[in-house]
């Protein structure tokens, strides 16, 4: 993500929730997702059999930041050993495994 794009999520994180959705194949994938997610108010949707979306906002009940949930989204990818999980903030999308803010 570029500086001024990197600020401008942060300020609008300390301002507002931001929206952040995760592309996930399977349901057991979209439901631990959620799980880890629940402190980020996380929700699923279903698009079809195996294609679900989780949903999450920053920042979370307890003010975790933009960083914290894609973080602990890259952790969940990496351990359940995911290739192609898609991943927007505030419908934009963000390449897991980068940090949001500097």
């Amino acid at each position: 993500m570029s500086g001024k794009r990197e600020t401008d999520l942060r300020v609008a994180a300390e301002e507002r929730l931001l929206s952040v959705e995760v592309g996930v194949e399977g349901r057991w994938d979209a439901l631990a997702l959620s799980e880890i997610l629940i402190p980020y108010r996380s929700f699923l949707v279903q698009f079809d059999r195996e294609r679900w979306v989780v949903h999450a906002r920053v920042p979370g009940w307890h003010g975790e930041s933009l960083d914290d949930v894609l973080g602990a989204i890259d952790e969940w990818r990496v351990d359940r050993k995911l290739e192609g999980v898609s991943c927007r903030v505030e419908g934009r999308p963000h390449q897991l495994g980068e940090r949001a803010a500097a």
